[in-house]
């Protein structure tokens, strides 16, 4: 649901939060690796369901955090000899940071949409239109952006269980590494229904939030 520097926003104050990670490329790899469905060739929704564990018979926006939430240490557990763990550990990190991005972020601007008498683009568009130059800005005005950028630069890539390929996870890690290369975002109008305090404070308390899930799932 957000895009790329929210995600990487969110796991690296996780990171800097005292929880032990012994590989942070892994982690900050992880971290975005579950939108690397976008780089399967005609992927289609079942498919984005399976990549980011959301239960059968129900949409991503329909999820509920708190049963979510209580699934994830399952998860873990049976897969943390299957895959590297710091990997695993972003890799939640992720689809929690979504499951709260729709539920304060998501449904609050689907509504603002609607209310609009005369919104300039479609539902989708207006959608990408805000969440695009936001995620431009907080690159722009990133100071630790070089140091993530040099860990996902030296992860090393490989399948991840039966959801992702090593190859869809390198073409989306490559994709991320050159999203903000422009320096500006390609979409231009002005922002209208997600604003930059928006995203700010949904990355402080999105990230509270998953610290105390964490101390909870372990």
């Amino acid at each position: 649901m957000p895009l790329p520097m929210v995600h990487l926003s969110v796991a690296r104050n996780i990171a800097k939060m005292g929880f032990e990670l012994g590989d942070l490329s892994q982690f900050y790899l992880g971290s975005i690796s579950p939108d690397a469905i976008h780089m399967r060739s005609n992927a289609d929704k079942s498919a984005k369901r399976k990549t980011h564990l959301t239960p059968i018979g129900q949409r991503r926006i329909e999820v509920n955090d708190i049963d979510f939430v209580k699934s994830l240490p399952n998860f873990i557990k049976a897969n943390q000899s299957k895959s590297d763990v710091d990997f695993l550990w972003g890799y939640c990190v992720h689809l929690l940071t979504d499951v709260y991005w729709i539920k304060r972020i998501y449904h609050k601007f689907v509504e603002d949409y609607r209310n609009d008498p005369s919104p300039v683009y479609n539902i989708s568009e207006a959608y990408y239109n805000d969440t695009g130059i936001l995620d431009q800005v907080l690159f722009n005005e990133s100071i630790w952006k070089n140091s993530v950028w040099q860990h996902l630069q030296a992860a090393k890539v490989s399948d991840f269980l039966d959801l992702l390929t090593a190859q869809e996870i390198n073409l989306w890690k490559e994709r991320t590494l050159h999203w903000y290369d422009n320096g500006e975002s390609k979409l231009k109008n002005p922002i209208r229904y997600i604003t930059k305090v928006d995203t700010e404070n949904f990355i402080s308390v999105c990230s509270e939030t998953i610290k105390n899930d964490i101390r909870i799932a372990t």
